[in-house]
């Protein structure tokens, strides 16, 4: 069996940055966390659900330039992205979902 490791295309930094979101076409943005990052895209944890496939314009706040870099994230952390998956973390004390990104476009590239 493959690891989850060696099925990633690109490696994984692990962070905890605060996180905002929103679905393309709305003006609403939601909280969220930083789970890790990579240059292909990103795990965040929110509490709301997000549909497979759907668009979404993605903040990542404190995010250190250095890190940015490795990334292809530009250094002010915004870019659009596909919801690839969505995972209850089962967590009983509140709901937690992990929320799997694809970048799709950084907004260095307009």
């Amino acid at each position: 069996m493959i690891s989850k490791q060696e099925r990633r295309r690109f490696p994984r930094l692990r962070q905890s940055n605060p996180v905002r979101y929103s679905p393309m076409g709305s003006e609403a943005y939601y909280d969220a966390r930083l789970v890790d990052l990579g240059e292909g895209g990103l795990c965040m944890e929110c509490s709301t659900p997000l549909r497979t496939g759907s668009a979404i314009y993605v903040q990542i706040h404190d995010l250190h330039p250095e890190k940015a870099s490795l990334c292809e994230v530009c250094c002010h952390g915004s870019f659009h992205g596909t919801v690839r998956w969505t995972r209850d973390l089962g967590d009983s004390t509140c709901t937690r979902y992990g929320i799997g990104v694809e970048f799709t476009r950084s907004m260095c590239q307009q």
